[in-house]
């Protein structure tokens, strides 16, 4: 049997119905929250220094948004570089910070 043109189009459109309603309902809970995640970078002479910079990196740049209220989404991220060639041995710093 031969699949007509308007039973072509009703799959099609019961296909793309279904697709957009699946796509909502994933998309849900991170729309719900209205939380958004930000990265924040930052140098210092020392770990601390250089995690407080990446803190302050990214809650400036929530602010920007609009966003006040952040967390620490993970834990900060730390490099020790030993052999800089503008500033010797100095850490950085990465963190991701939730926002809402």
């Amino acid at each position: 049997m031969m699949a007509t043109t308007s039973t072509r189009l009703t799959r099609g459109a019961l296909f793309v119905a279904g697709l957009a309603a699946a796509l909502l309902s994933a998309g849900a809970p991170a729309m719900a929250s209205g939380t958004a995640l930000y990265c924040g970078g930052g140098m210092g002479p020392t770990a601390d220094i250089a995690v407080r910079a990446a803190i302050e990196d990214a809650q400036e740049s929530a602010r920007t948004d609009g966003r006040y209220s952040c967390e620490a989404a993970d834990a900060p991220q730390v490099f020790e570089v030993f052999d800089d060639p503008y500033r010797g041995h100095v850490f950085y710093a990465s963190v991701t910070m939730n926002c809402g």
